[in-house]
C-alpha cells in the first residue's frame, strides 16, 4: 500500500517564532488570568465577641423561635455560613424585644452565599406582605451606604416586621446580577469575598404595627453596631 502523499505547508523562519510567541504570550495569560484566590484569613468569634448587654439592652432568655437563616435546600456543603448568632434582646426602659440574627460566610461564591431573607421566610411558611429598600444612614460605614431592606411578613397566626442589610465584601446589594458581577470582579482580582446578614426583627399584628416598629429595630441595629468592638464592626459594616 502507497503512502498518503500529503504535502505540509511550509513556514518561514520568521512566522515560526512570531507563532511561537504568540502562543508563549497566550499560556502566560492563561496564567495570571488565574490567579491564586485570597480569602479572608483573620476571624473574631462573634459569638463570644457581641456584646450581652449595650446602653438599654440585654440579651434575655426566651422561648421564642427565630426564623432560620436558610432557606432549607441544598446539602450542609451548600450552606455558606461559618459563624451565626441568634439572640433575643430586651430593653429595660420600654419591655420591648428584638431578635437579632448575625449570618457570617468567609467565602461568598456565584452559587454558596448568604441567603436572602425573603427567600428564608418563605421556605418557612410566610407570605412577604412588603419589601422595601432602606438605607441605615447612622452607622458610619466608609466604603458605601448601608442599604438594606424592610420587610413585612406574615403567616395565618402572626407576622413579623424584619430590618436587615447584607454585605458581601464591600457591596451592599440584594440585585442577583449586581451580586454576581462583584464576586466575578473580586476573583478576577485574586479575591473571594467574605459576606455577612444583619437581621433584627419582631413579632407585630399587621403592616400598620410593622411601619411603627421599623425605626425602632433600626436604632437598635445602630447601637449594637457602635457598642461592638472595632474587630466586629469590620464584619457588620464596611
Amino acid at each position: 500500500m502507497n503512502a498518503l502523499n500529503i504535502k505540509l505547508p511550509r513556514i518561514s523562519l520568521p512566522l515560526a517564532v512570531a507563532i511561537f510567541a504568540v502562543l508563549i504570550v497566550a499560556a502566560l495569560s492563561a496564567v495570571v488570568a488565574t490567579p491564586d484566590l485570597v480569602e479572608v484569613s483573620d476571624t473574631t468569634d462573634l459569638e463570644v465577641s457581641v456584646p450581652t448587654e449595650f446602653g438599654s439592652w440585654r440579651m434575655v432568655p426566651t422561648g421564642a423561635v427565630q426564623v432560620q437563616l436558610s432557606t432549607g435546600e441544598g446539602t450542609n456543603m451548600d450552606q455558606p455560613y461559618d459563624q451565626t448568632v441568634m439572640r433575643t434582646y430586651m430593653n429595660k426602659n420600654t419591655g420591648e424585644y428584638v431578635q437579632l440574627a448575625l449570618a457570617w460566610g468567609r467565602r461568598q461564591r456565584q452559587e454558596v452565599k448568604v441567603h436572602r431573607p425573603d427567600l428564608c421566610y418563605v421556605a418557612q411558611g410566610y407570605k412577604i406582605e412588603s419589601i422595601v429598600p432602606t438605607t441605615f444612614d447612622r452607622l458610619g460605614a466608609t466604603s458605601s451606604p448601608v442599604v438594606g431592606k424592610r420587610m413585612f411578613a406574615r403567616t395565618s397566626r402572626n407576622g413579623e416586621a424584619v430590618a436587615y442589610w447584607i454585605r458581601i465584601g464591600e457591596l451592599y446589594s440584594e440585585d442577583a446580577l449586581d451580586t454576581r458581577l462583584y464576586i466575578l470582579g473580586e476573583g478576577i482580582q485574586g479575591r473571594i469575598p467574605d459576606g455577612i446578614l444583619v437581621r433584627a426583627s419582631r413579632p407585630v399584628r399587621d403592616g400598620e404595627e410593622a411601619s411603627s416598629t421599623y425605626p425602632e429595630l433600626e436604632a437598635f441595629l445602630t447601637e449594637l453596631t457602635a457598642a461592638v468592638p472595632e474587630e466586629v464592626r469590620r464584619y457588620l459594616i464596611r
